[in-house]
């Protein structure tokens, strides 16, 4: 009988060991899931941006600025334009700068915003409000996003062609070919992320050694790529989406309008605001959200 007993409450023990251990774990996890990254929206604008395409905020100036695209997304018709709105979401003029085509892509170096149009390169001087340069791009047929580099090189992607060029020292030369229908572009410590469309991937591609790799898969239409400045990425998907790849390379969705049929196209993410801008394309507005970790 003893022996009965002493079995039991060695079994009773070891079980009670056993449950009581994983509660450890299972509380640091929770505490691991807690950081769970939201988005709350902080502002919209009207329906004052038409087809808005890509926005861009200059720290220098406190301002953002809007590619309208207008009309057709690929169609020379001059009618394109770029706009200007405040931090707050306020809009200081939704039409700045007229005249142009179909601009997409933005990027700024110092005193200059760059913009894509189908295939020229334009050079805005940001002080006086007017074109500076107009770079054609050879070889291109569908120029779209800029990403911009500290020594003041500018890249662009092709969407048609799936080519990447660079401008520097005031000439323009193709640097990549053959990617699957490139599209977002983003520079970041001597690589470019790269968004391709037709393989769904967001990929590396080393600028030293021109080598190609995944980083991440299974991203719809990948549009515009930000660093949250952790490690991590944010990568919209044009339909109305918005990826998070972790450092690991892992992907979370973190916005979906496409139930409301809401684009996402060229997004910027303010660092120091932890403000995520996220241009709605054909419903022609700018809305504005804060990430947060909780």
């Amino acid at each position: 009988m003893n022996i009965l007993h002493n079995a039991l409450l060695l079994l009773m023990i070891c079980f009670l060991s056993a449950c009581a251990e994983p509660k450890s774990d299972v509380t640091e996890e929770k505490g691991d899931e807690q950081k769970t990254m939201t988005l709350v929206k902080k502002w919209e604008t009207d329906t004052v941006f038409t087809t808005a395409e890509s926005a861009i905020y200059d720290d220098q100036r406190d301002v953002i600025f809007v590619s309208n695209i207008e009309n057709g997304p690929w169609e020379a018709d001059g009618k394109g334009s770029i706009g200007k709105l405040s931090l707050s979401g306020q809009v200081v003029d939704a039409r700045w700068i007229t005249g142009l085509n179909a601009p997409k892509g933005l990027g700024i170096v110092g005193d200059y915003l760059y913009v894509t149009d189908l295939t020229t390169l334009l050079e805005i001087d940001i002080d006086k409000g007017e074109i500076n340069k107009r770079y054609e791009v050879e070889g291109a047929t569908g120029i779209n996003d800029i990403t911009t580099a500290p020594d003041g090189t500018v890249y662009i992607s092709d969407s048609h062609v799936g080519k990447i060029f660079k401008l520097q020292d005031g000439n323009v030369t193709e640097i990549n070919d053959g990617l699957a229908k490139s599209n977002g572009v983003f520079y970041e410590d001597g690589k470019l992320i790269i968004g391709t469309w037709d393989d769904e991937k967001v990929n590396t591609l080393s600028l030293s050694d021109n080598v190609l790799t995944t980083l991440a898969e299974n991203i719809t239409q990948p549009d515009g790529i930000e660093a949250d400045g952790e490690g991590g990425y944010f990568v919209s998907s044009w339909k109305g989406l918005v990826h998070y790849i972790d450092p690991q390379g892992s992907s979370t969705v973190i916005l979906d309008t496409t139930g409301d049929e809401i684009g996402a196209a060229d997004i910027d993410f303010i660092q120091s605001e932890k403000l995520l801008l996220v241009p709605t394309f054909f419903h022609n507005t700018i809305a504005a959200y804060e990430v947060k970790m909780q």
